[in-house]
């Protein structure tokens, strides 16, 4: 039984965004004035199982990507949780320039194409590496609020979530078992 090459100068394979120049940037937490480029919606998402939600695509004058996400109003929600979502959405929504509510649909699609001030704010988390486990911190970047274009928004950082004195001795705990205990280490050679 003969061995054959691969020959893969030979084989194509599809290209990722990467490969033709597509990478996008994302914002980091501050102020943008915004253009709303797009929808999104849980059910548009191929085997999505989480909390349902409609997420609005905006792009800043500088060409950075960020997300506007609402979490959409389930029957198990507390009334004041039902109020407070559907006061957020709307209230994002009028500082699109949006003024027709005569259907929730027709309201969300209309934002699109229209400028809004956002701020958006981060949430650290702890994960790993994907290529080599050892523990780091994430930061997700969360729409904040909004305003009217045109209009002032300030930025506060104070609003931002780091890991809190908990999960920061968390964090170091399990990079000191990843690197291993330097402490330990030193004891040892003693």
């Amino acid at each position: 039984m003969g061995i054959e090459a691969f020959n893969l100068s030979s084989v194509s394979t599809p290209k990722k965004d990467t490969d033709r120049g597509e990478r996008k940037e994302y914002v980091s937490a501050g102020a943008y004035r915004c253009k709303v480029t797009g929808i999104v919606t849980s059910d548009n998402i191929n085997n999505y199982s989480g909390s349902p939600f409609v997420s609005f695509e905006v792009v800043t004058e500088t060409g950075k990507h960020g997300r506007c996400r609402f979490w959409a109003i389930k029957e198990t929600d507390a009334p004041k949780t039902k109020e407070w979502k559907a006061k957020s959405l709307k209230d994002f929504l009028v500082n699109c320039g949006v003024s027709n509510f005569s259907t929730d649909s027709d309201a969300i699609k209309s934002a699109t194409g229209n400028w809004v001030n956002v701020v958006f704010t981060y949430e650290e988390y702890i994960t790993k590496d994907k290529n080599t486990n050892e523990p780091k911190k994430g930061r997700m970047i969360r729409y904040r609020w909004s305003s009217k274009d045109g209009e002032e928004i300030t930025y506060n950082p104070k609003y931002n979530k780091p890991l809190n004195p908990e999960d920061e001795a968390q964090f170091k705990k399990l990079l000191d078992e990843y690197h291993g205990d330097s402490t330990s280490q030193e004891e040892d050679a003693f």
